[in-house]
């Protein structure tokens, strides 16, 4: 780590799309940037300016673990990102209830990972070195959580997230106090739907102008945030 800034990130899920570019964008800002991921890329491939976790975020044990060693090595964190997620289709896609009972356990557990790794950061934003810094906690959404039904294929990825906005939208309640932002950031199309896959593929670095954005926001806005990919906030109310 070159930075010896205060300023900690830990970025749960971090694949090589939107973990990497929100990496880069934080690294690029004076952030200490920790990736944790279940597969870590090989030896050679690693950057000198991250720190490298190995967890697996349907895990408790390991996102604990994983947080003492980022604190440990890095210092208290004051951001988090948690864009850890699974999609596991039925072997029947007309029959929902083929899918197997340990498949819809690990889209569970991935859900109450955001709990997992809020609760582990809690005492690292309360930190006093982070008394004048931004503490933000950001999950990776989408909009399946805002209905009831979802096609069997998007049903795991379904219950992770509505898990995570049942605890980020109470989150931001219980601690406007200790100035501590929640957030539930969604990538939506121009009118507010579903985006098309191809603006999935290509609107990582809009994830991490957002994220980036929303860190840095003077105060807390709608746990809700759903934004187009030219990076324009789309205005809604969330029930």
């Amino acid at each position: 780590m070159a930075s010896n800034s205060n300023l900690v990130a830990f970025i749960i899920g971090a694949g090589a799309h939107i973990g990497s570019a929100v990496a880069s964008t934080l690294h690029d800002k004076g952030y200490r940037v920790a990736l944790g991921s279940r597969s870590l890329p090989a030896a050679e491939q690693r950057k000198p300016e991250y720190l490298y976790v190995q967890l697996d975020a349907a895990k408790r044990g390991a996102i604990e673990t994983a947080f003492d060693t980022v604190v440990d090595k890095l210092g208290p964190v004051n951001v988090v990102v948690y864009n850890a997620a699974t999609v596991a289709a039925p072997p029947t896609p007309a029959d929902v209830l083929s899918l197997p009972v340990d498949s819809y356990y690990d889209a569970a557990n991935l859900g109450i990972g955001a709990f997992i790794a809020a609760q582990k950061a809690l005492p690292s934003f309360k930190n006093e070195i982070h008394r004048n810094h931004p503490k933000a906690f950001i999950t990776t959404g989408n909009l399946l959580p805002f209905t009831q039904y979802s096609k069997s294929e998007w049903f795991t990825l379904g219950i992770q997230k509505a898990l995570e906005t049942r605890f980020i939208s109470t989150a931001v309640e219980h601690y406007k106090a200790d100035d501590i932002r929640f957030y539930f950031a969604t990538l939506v199309s121009n009118d507010g739907g579903i985006p098309p896959y191809s603006d999935f593929l290509k609107g990582a670095p809009t994830y991490a102008e957002v994220y980036w954005k929303l860190i840095n926001n003077k105060e807390q806005t709608n746990w809700d945030h759903r934004f187009t990919l030219e990076g324009e906030s789309f205005p809604h109310s969330t029930n």
